[in-house]
């Protein structure tokens, strides 16, 4: 079936000059509707620009009304205020354990204020850093403030940052299907939201899906957030996309890749934050590692710890020393990565971080096997098993059940590094699968 196509104005610019009948002579514009709308447009807007005062130059007086610069100065001066005493509700607030926090609050309907909010997220990264369960406790208080503010489009904004900064704290305590719940909720109170607003929460679905072993839309999230962000020139929040999509990467086994797109950010160092800059060193260095260079790997991983060091970020500064002892183990330094790996067993349970002691007893069982130090390995998973159930993990059912049958494996005399590495493979899958079991039986 042939279309027939419509007239552009080009086209129809051209019946202007001549009588309003004569163009309906025309074929196609006697029969198209649509075509006719267009030139009578084309007319009226003709017709327009031959009065005389269409062409008239109008002059605007640069001067400021007096009753908008008093308006304005209202504004600034409210918020300043309100900051101003938001600074010390929080001080107030934050005093003493987590513990104390949500009664406090509970007795200063006062501290309810847009600035408190404000100053709640601004303090989210330092608790992110030191203190992971800390700072889920915070942002979930950040968000019940921001939720009981008076309706109005600074509320639904103020919301939306509660909720995403919950989101991403929740990631810190491996707790992935709560993050997902929240960023969800962040996602419906930022539907008015700018498309920078709404890039920074398609920055943190990519990282939770990456988390959530979903490498492909994790991938393709962070490049498209990392493009609005160089659009609107924020350099942190680029880069911080770019690390993204270069960790999804990595997790994909594709090193060389993730490298490339690491390295591309080396002229963003001079302006980022320390805290940016650790990230990215700490990501090449696992880079490095994984493609075989544990000199290079080493030595970035050395750097990244002393930095995350200087800022304060007790999380991350674990973390580097982490995968720094395992460089150890690939280069036979079993007995100084044996005591690193022992340091940060304590320091991740004093932390919370539920995940990583499972790794790191998993990670000490595999080195005090190569020492031939099987009978320390009990105690070791009993230890961690009993970590899991005073935290009452999400996962502990499965993590238990996986330590146990090491614990029992390695009393029987049986533990291999065959069964060590089975169980690192379970706990890699019980990031995504928290209610999966171990189902290993023990040696007869």
């Amino acid at each position: 079936m042939m279309i027939e196509q419509h007239y552009d104005e080009e086209v129809l610019a051209g019946f202007l000059g001549e009588p309003i009948d004569s163009a309906t002579r025309d074929k196609h514009l006697a029969g198209c509707s649509l075509c006719k709308r267009t030139l009578e447009s084309l007319r009226g807007t003709a017709t327009l620009l031959k009065h005389g005062e269409v062409w008239q130059r109008q002059s605007f007086s640069s001067a400021p009304r007096p009753e908008t610069l008093a308006f304005l100065r209202s504004v600034q001066q409210t918020m300043n205020d309100e900051n101003a005493a938001a600074e010390v509700y929080v001080k107030q607030l934050l005093a003493g354990s987590r513990e104390t926090w949500a009664p406090r609050l509970a007795q200063h309907p006062e501290w309810r204020t847009a600035g408190v909010v404000r100053k709640l997220i601004a303090a989210t990264d330092r608790y992110n850093y030191s203190s992971p369960l800390d700072a889920v406790e915070l942002t979930r208080i950040t968000a019940d403030v921001a939720e009981s503010l008076p309706s109005s489009r600074q509320r639904e904004s103020l919301i939306a940052d509660a909720w995403r900064e919950h989101a991403y704290a929740l990631t810190y305590t491996s707790s992935y299907h709560d993050a997902i719940a929240a960023l969800d909720v962040a996602e419906v109170a930022a539907h008015g939201a700018t498309e920078f607003d709404r890039a920074r929460l398609t920055l943190m679905r990519s990282l939770i899906y990456r988390l959530l072993d979903r490498p492909a839309e994790a991938a393709n999230l962070a490049r498209s957030a990392a493009s609005t962000f160089q659009i609107f020139g924020d350099v942190a929040k680029y880069v911080s996309a770019r690390m993204t999509e270069a960790i999804v990467l990595y997790d994909g086994s594709r090193y060389k890749e993730a490298l490339s797109v690491l390295q591309s950010l080396v002229e963003y160092e001079p302006v980022i934050e320390p805290s940016s800059l650790a990230m990215v060193l700490h990501n090449r260095a696992l880079c490095h590692r994984e493609l075989g260079d544990l000199d290079l790997a080493e030595k970035t991983f050395i750097k990244a710890v002393a930095l995350f060091e200087k800022i304060g970020a007790d999380a991350m500064r674990n973390k580097a020393h982490w995968h720094l002892a395992r460089v150890l183990v690939r280069r036979g330094a079993h007995e100084e990565a044996l005591r690193l790996f022992e340091r940060l067993r304590d320091s991740f349970a004093e932390l919370g971080m539920a995940h990583e002691v499972a790794y790191v007893a998993v990670d000490m069982a595999e080195t005090l096997l190569i020492l031939d130090r099987t009978a320390e390995v009990a105690d070791l998973c009993r230890s961690a098993m009993d970590f899991f159930t005073a935290q009452r993990i999400t996962a502990s059912a499965g993590a238990l059940t996986a330590l146990a049958y090491l614990q029992e494996t390695a009393a029987s005399g049986h533990l291999t590094i065959r069964d060590v590495s089975e169980v690192r493979g379970f706990f890699d899958t019980l990031q995504t699968q928290p209610t999966l079991l171990f189902a290993k039986s023990l040696p007869e």
